[in-house]
C-alpha cells in the first residue's frame, strides 16, 4: 500500500512519536527491571467520552431551544473533540517493527484540558518540564488563595480580573519575603513564584483559586560573576499568613473598584456559561447511617491558615524539602491535574452519573449524582477560554528575568540512554514514548510480536486508508489484545441514604 502525502502538521505528529532514548535496534530482554509493554487504551472505557458522544448534541439543542443563547463555539469545539479522542476511525499514526514488520497504530488525541487522558498527559509532561528545566534544588512551600463565592464566580468568566487578582497575590507573597530579607541584611534579594490557576473544585464545581509554588527563601546574586546564592528563610507563622492575606485584601479593594467601573459601562448578560455552572446535582449520596440534620462539630483551626474579613482564605502549610524531587514532581502534577478524574465517575443502571468526592462534604455527602445533560452543563462551564494561561511565572522564574538562566537546573544528556528521559529544553510536548517510559515505565516502541523496535511510518487521515490499514492490523495474523493499564480497585456504594 502506498503511503499518503503528509502535511507539516502530520510530520510534527510523526516526529513526536520518535525518541532518542529508545531508538536502539536490539530487542528488549526480559528481566526484573524491564519496562512493561505498551497496550493502547480503549476509548469506550472512558465514561466521559461516552457521555459526550451520546448526549452532547441533545445538550447543544436544549441550549438553543430553552435559553435562546447558543453555547459558545470554543466550548462546543472542545467538548466535541473529546468524543473523537483515541478513536482510530478519526486517524492515527502507523508504526512498523524493524524486524518482523509487525504493524501498530496509535490514535490521535484531542489535547483538550477536560479530557482525562489528554489532561493526564499534559499534567505529567508539564511536571517533568518544571522539574528538569525550571525549579532549582531548593525547598518549596505551597501557598493557596481561595476567594469568596461571589468573587470566584466573577473571576471564572473575566480573564483580566483573574490576572489582576492572582497577580496581586503572587506580588504580596514575594513582597513579604523581600521585606524579611531586607531585615536580615540582604537588600538585593530576589524571589520567584510558579502560579497555577485551578478553575474547578471537588464535585465538578466551578471555583477558580490559585496555587503558588514559592521557594522557601530568597536568591542573592553574587558579585563579579559569582554564582547565585539561595538564602533559606524561617517558615512563616500564623501571624505572617494573616498579614499577607490582609495586604492582599487591601489591594484588591482598589482592583475591584476599577473593575466595577469598567463592567458598569460594558455589561454582557447573554453568556450561558454562568447558568451552566449553577446546574445543581440530581441527588446527593450520603454516608450510611448519617443523618442530614445531625449537628456537626466545628472543624479545628488549620495551622498556617488565615481568613480575612472579606472572605479571602490563605493556606501555607504544605512544604517540600530540597532533596525531595519526587515529592516536588507529585506536587507539580497535583497543580495541573484534570478536573474530572476518570476513576471517580461511574454510570448507574438508570443512566445517571455518579461522581464520588475526594473528601466528604458537610452532611456526610460522599458523592453527587447528575443527569447526563446536567453533567455536560457542568463540564461546559469548566472549559477555559481560548488562550487563557492557567500557569504563570513570577519573579526569578519569569522568562526574561536576569537571574533565571543562572538558577534553573540544566540536566546533562551526555549518556546514550539516560536513567530518566529528559523533558524538552523549552516548554512543549514531550516525546510520547519518553513520557510513557518516565511516568509508567512502559516501553511504547517495543514490538508486541517479536520484541524488536518499532518506528513511525506515516500519519493516516484518509478514510479509505484508515479502513484498509485497520483491517490489516486487526487480522488474525497481527491481532493483539488492546487493553489499558489496570483500573484501581475502588468501590463506590451507589445506594442513596
Amino acid at each position: 500500500m502506498q503511503s499518503h502525502g503528509t502535511t507539516r502538521a502530520d510530520e510534527r505528529r510523526v516526529r513526536s512519536l520518535q525518541t532518542s532514548n529508545l531508538q536502539n535496534d536490539g530487542p528488549s530482554h526480559a528481566g526484573p527491571n524491564t519496562p512493561r509493554s505498551y497496550a493502547p487504551r480503549d476509548p469506550e472505557a472512558c465514561l466521559l467520552t461516552c457521555l459526550l458522544r451520546d448526549h452532547l448534541d441533545d445538550f447543544i439543542a436544549r441550549c438553543d431551544d430553552e435559553n435562546h443563547r447558543p453555547l459558545p463555539r470554543f466550548v462546543q469545539r472542545q467538548l466535541r473533540a473529546i468524543t473523537t479522542c483515541g478513536d482510530l476511525g478519526h486517524g492515527f499514526v502507523r508504526l512498523e517493527c524493524n524486524r518482523c514488520r509487525g504493524p501498530r497504530v496509535v490514535p490521535f488525541s484531542c489535547k483538550v484540558r477536560l479530557c482525562p487522558s489528554c489532561a493526564g498527559r499534559r499534567m505529567n509532561e508539564q511536571a517533568a518540564h518544571l522539574l528538569d528545566r525550571v525549579l532549582p534544588h531548593v525547598p518549596y512551600r505551597q501557598w493557596v488563595l481561595t476567594l469568596p463565592g461571589e468573587l470566584a464566580r466573577v473571576v471564572a468568566f473575566d480573564a483580566d480580573l483573574a490576572t489582576a487578582i492572582f497577580g496581586v497575590f503572587a506580588d504580596e507573597v514575594g513582597r513579604w519575603q523581600r521585606e524579611r530579607a531586607d531585615k536580615g541584611g540582604f537588600a538585593a534579594a530576589e524571589t520567584g513564584c510558579l502560579l497555577e490557576i485551578q478553575r474547578f473544585a471537588d464535585g465538578a464545581r466551578l471555583y477558580p483559586h490559585a496555587h503558588a509554588l514559592v521557594p522557601d527563601g530568597v536568591f542573592v546574586a553574587g558579585a563579579d560573576g559569582q554564582p547565585v546564592r539561595f538564602i533559606r528563610q524561617d517558615p512563616p507563622s500564623d501571624e505572617d499568613v494573616a498579614h499577607v492575606v490582609s495586604r492582599v485584601e487591601h489591594r484588591l479593594t482598589r482592583v475591584l473598584g476599577r473593575w466595577r467601573a469598567r463592567v458598569s459601562m460594558d455589561s454582557d448578560d447573554d453568556d450561558i456559561l454562568p447558568a451552566c455552572a449553577d446546574v445543581p446535582p440530581t441527588e446527593l449520596v450520603r454516608l450510611l447511617g448519617h443523618n442530614q440534620g445531625h449537628e456537626r462539630r466545628p472543624a479545628p483551626k488549620k495551622p498556617l491558615c488565615a481568613r480575612s474579613p472579606g472572605g479571602l482564605e490563605l493556606h501555607a502549610e504544605v512544604t517540600i524539602v530540597a532533596h525531595d524531587r519526587k515529592g516536588l514532581e507529585r506536587l507539580c502534577r497535583y497543580l495541573s491535574r484534570p478536573p474530572i478524574p476518570q476513576d471517580r465517575l461511574e454510570r448507574r443502571a438508570d443512566g445517571k452519573y455518579v461522581l464520588s468526592l475526594k473528601r466528604t462534604w458537610k452532611g456526610g455527602v460522599k458523592a453527587v449524582v447528575f443527569e447526563p445533560l446536567d453533567l455536560i452543563a457542568r463540564l461546559a462551564a469548566l472549559v477555559p477560554a481560548p488562550y487563557l494561561a492557567l500557569r504563570r511565572f513570577h519573579g526569578v522564574f519569569a522568562p526574561h528575568h536576569h537571574l533565571r538562566a543562572r538558577i534553573v537546573p540544566t540536566p546533562s544528556a551526555d549518556s546514550a540512554v539516560p536513567a530518566i528521559p529528559l523533558a524538552p529544553e523549552r516548554p512543549g510536548r514531550m516525546r510520547w514514548a519518553d513520557l510513557l517510559m518516565r511516568v509508567w515505565a512502559i516501553d511504547a516502541l517495543k514490538c508486541p510480536h517479536c520484541g524488536g523496535r518499532m518506528r513511525p511510518i506515516a500519519a493516516i487521515h484518509a478514510p479509505d486508508a484508515i479502513t484498509a490499514i485497520l483491517a490489516a492490523v486487526q487480522s488474525d495474523k497481527w491481532s493483539v489484545r488492546a487493553t489499558g493499564p489496570p483500573d484501581p480497585d475502588r468501590q463506590l456504594v451507589l445506594d442513596a441514604a
